[in-house]
C-alpha cells in the first residue's frame, strides 16, 4: 500500500500548490502588529496569522511527504527546495507580529490574556512570551531564518539524499538501509553478523563524511545558543518543552542512576543464548522462534488491540488504511525508518513504514499509528493549539504498543510469554535507556564542538564510552560498533529530541499504571490527553489525569514497573 497525497494536492504541478504560497506571503505581508495594542482587533489578527501558517505549511507538508518516497528524484527534490524557500520567506513576513507579540508592553500583553475573545489562546501567548529574552530584532531573526536554508535545513536534507542512497549486500540481496536493519533481528546468527558488518561497516566508511554533516549542524546549534542568549545547552529545549533544565537533568540522572537494569538484562540474554557476553552482532537477536507477520495480519492485530481500549481509537485508526493514509513497503528511493506526519487541524496526519513482515514491525506500526491517532484527535484544536508537545509527542504511540503487548500476552504459551516480556524489556532499553545515552552522546558531542570540529575518531570514542557505561560488561563490542552513531537521524534533524522519548515512556507507564488501577474509566481521560494538543501545558494535561510530572513517585513509578519486568525474567 502506497499512501494517497491528493488531498494535499493532486501532483508537484497542481496549481493549488502555489495558490496557497502566493495567498500565504499575501496574508502574512498584510499582519499589522500594531493590532495586538487592540485586544478586539487582535482576535481578527491572530485568525489571518493562522490562515498565513496554514496555507504556508501544507504545501511544506506536501513537499516533504513526496520527497520522502523519492529521495533520489530530482522533481521531488527541486519541489521540497523551492517550497522550503517559500515558506521561510512566509515565515519572515510574520517575523515583525512573532517579535511584538514576545517584546509587548506588559499593560498590554495582560489585555490579550484577559480579553475573552482571546481566552482559548491564553496557553499560546504565554508560551510566547517566555520567549522573549531570547528574540532578537526582528532583522536579526530574518536572518537567521534565512541562514537556516543554507544551514541545518540544507544539512539535514542532504543527509537524508546521501543516506538515502546506500545499499546493502547481504547475501546475494541488495537491500535498504531498514531492511538490512531487520536482518539484525533474523534468527539464523550468520545473517545477523553479515547485516551487522554490511551496516556498521558501511556507516564505520562513511563517517567522515557524516561527522562533517554532524560538525555543521552541531556549531549551528552553538551559533544560536550565543545569539539569543541562552547559558546552557538544554535551555532551549526545556522552553520548548515546557519543562524546567532541572526537570531534564533530574530524567538523565534518574535514568543513569538504573543503567545496572540493562547490564542484568542483557547478562540473563547472554545466558539465554548460552554465551559469556552478548555478542553486539546478537544484541537484538531473537530468543525464540519469532513470528513472521505479514502486514494484513499486523493490521488486524493493532485494530483489534486499539479497538478493545476504545471503539473510537480503533475507528480512527482504521481510516488510515481505508482512505490510504499510510506507505508501507521498503522500496528504492525512500527514506528509511518510520515516521507520523501530523498534518494540520484541516487536514489529516499521514504515516510513513518499511514493514517487513516481522514482530517489531507489528510494533512500529502499532507505535505511528498511535501518533496518527493522537494527531487525528489534536485536530479540535485550533491551528495554534493545534500538535503535541514534546513530553507528550511520544504518549500515545508508546502506550499502542503495550496494548498490541497485552493482547498478544493473552494468545501466547508461557514459554512464548516469556520472549515477549523479554521484548517489552528489551523495548524499554530503546526507548528508555538508549535514548538517555543518545543525549548525553550529543551533550558532549556538543560541548567538544565548541573547542573544535570534532574528527571521526572522536565521536567513535565518546560513542564507544557512553555505551559502555550503559551496557556495562554484559556486551562484547566490535570495532565498527562505534561508527553507530552515524546513521542516527536524530542527531542531525533535531536537538535533544532523543530525551523527549525517555520522558515519555516514563509517563505512558505512568498512565498505563492509571489505566490498570481505573480499566473503562480511564479511557475518557486518555482520550482528553489527546483531544487537548497544546492548548494547556503538559504539566497541567497530565495533571487532569492525576499524573505529575514533577513529583519524586513518578520517576519511582516508572521505573519499578521495569524493574518487575525484569524480577519476572530472572
Amino acid at each position: 500500500m502506497e499512501w494517497d497525497l491528493s488531498d494535499l494536492y493532486l501532483s508537484p504541478e497542481d496549481p493549488n500548490l502555489e495558490r496557497d504560497l502566493a495567498e500565504a506571503l499575501n496574508l502574512a505581508s498584510s499582519l499589522d502588529p500594531k493590532d495586538l495594542l487592540h485586544p478586539s482587533r487582535a482576535e481578527g489578527l491572530f485568525r489571518r496569522y493562522e490562515e498565513a501558517l496554514e496555507k504556508a505549511y501544507k504545501p511544506l507538508n506536501y513537499a516533504s511527504l513526496y520527497f520522502a518516497t523519492r529521495t533520489q528524484d530530482p522533481v521531488a527534490k527541486a519541489l521540497l527546495d523551492r517550497v522550503r524557500n517559500r515558506y521561510t520567506e512566509v515565515r519572515n513576513r510574520l517575523v515583525p507580529l512573532e517579535v511584538a507579540l514576545r517584546k509587548l508592553p506588559e499593560e498590554a500583553f495582560q489585555a490579550l490574556l484577559e480579553h475573552p475573545g482571546l481566552a482559548d489562546l491564553r496557553h499560546f501567548l504565554q508560551r510566547q512570551r517566555a520567549y522573549a529574552p531570547h528574540t532578537l530584532s526582528e532583522r536579526e531573526e530574518e536572518l537567521l531564518n534565512l541562514k537556516g536554508l543554507v544551514g541545518r535545513s540544507a544539512w539535514s536534507q542532504f543527509y537524508t539524499e546521501y543516506t538515502g542512497r546506500f545499499r546493502f549486500r547481504v547475501g546475494e540481496r541488495e537491500l535498504t538501509e531498514m531492511e538490512v536493519r531487520a536482518l539484525r533481528r533474523d534468527p539464523d546468527p550468520k545473517v545477523r553478523r553479515e547485516a551487522h558488518r554490511e551496516l556498521y561497516g558501511k556507516l564505520m566508511a562513511e563517517a567522515p563524511t557524516l561527522s562533517a554533516v554532524f560538525n555543521a549542524v552541531f556549531l549551528d546549534y552553538l551559533q544560536d545558543l550565543r545569539l539569543r542568549g541562552y547559558r546552557h545547552p538544554l535551555e532551549p529545549v526545556a522552553l520548548r518543552d515546557e519543562v524546567e533544565v532541572k526537570d531534564i537533568e533530574a530524567l538523565l540522572e534518574a535514568t543513569r542512576a538504573h543503567y545496572p537494569l540493562v547490564e542484568a538484562y542483557y547478562r540473563w540474554k547472554a545466558r539465554r543464548l548460552g554465551q559469556e557476553k552478548v555478542p553486539s552482532q546478537d544484541l537484538l537477536a531473537p530468543l525464540g522462534k519469532k513470528p513472521k507477520i505479514p502486514f494484513e495480519e499486523a493490521k488486524d492485530l493493532v485494530l483489534t488491540a486499539f479497538h478493545r481500549f476504545s471503539p473510537e481509537v480503533g475507528r480512527i485508526a482504521r481510516e488510515f488504511f481505508e482512505k490510504r493514509w499510510i506507505d508501507v513497503y521498503p522500496r528504492p528511493g525512500k527514506r528509511g525508518g518510520a515516521f507520523c506526519s501530523g498534518g494540520l487541524p484541516s487536514t489529516h496526519p499521514y504515516v510513513l513504514l518499511n514493514h517487513t513482515d516481522d514482530l517489531d514491525a507489528a510494533h512500529t506500526l502499532a507505535h505511528e499509528l498511535g501518533h496518527g491517532v493522537h494527531f487525528y484527535l489534536a485536530r479540535k484544536q485550533r491551528l495554534l493549539n493545534f500538535g503535541a508537545s514534546t513530553p507528550l509527542a511520544e504518549t500515545a504511540s508508546v502506550f499502542a504498543e503495550i496494548l498490541l503487548d497485552d493482547l498478544l500476552l493473552e494468545r501466547l504459551s508461557p514459554e512464548e510469554r516469556t520472549l515477549l516480556l523479554a521484548e517489552r524489556v528489551e523495548d524499554a532499553i530503546n526507548t528508555l535507556f538508549r535514548q538517555v545515552m543518545y543525549t548525553c552522546f550529543e551533550r558532549r558531542s556538543l560541548e567538544a564542538r565548541r573547542e573544535a570540529a570534532l574528527s571521526p575518531e572522536a565521536f567513535h570514542g565518546i560513542w564507544q564510552e557512553e555505551q559502555g557505561r550503559l551496557y556495562g560488561d554484559a556486551v562484547e563490542w566490535t570495532e565498527l560498533d562505534q561508527a553507530a552513531w552515524a546513521g542516527i537521524p536524530h542527531f542531525v534533524h533535531y536537538r535533544f529530541y532523543t530525551y523527549s522519548y525517555a520522558l515519555g515512556y516514563l509517563v505512558v507507564l505512568a498512565l498505563y499504571g492509571k489505566y490498570q488501577e481505573e480499566g473503562k474509566a480511564f479511557v475518557p481521560k486518555y482520550l482528553g490527553i489527546l483531544e487537548a494538543g497544546e492548548s494547556q501545558s503538559p504539566k497541567e494535561i497530565l495533571a487532569q489525569a492525576g499524573v505529575d510530572l514533577a513529583s519524586e513517585a513518578f520517576f519511582q513509578y516508572g521505573f519499578g514497573v521495569l524493574e518487575s519486568w525484569l524480577k519476572a525474567l530472572l
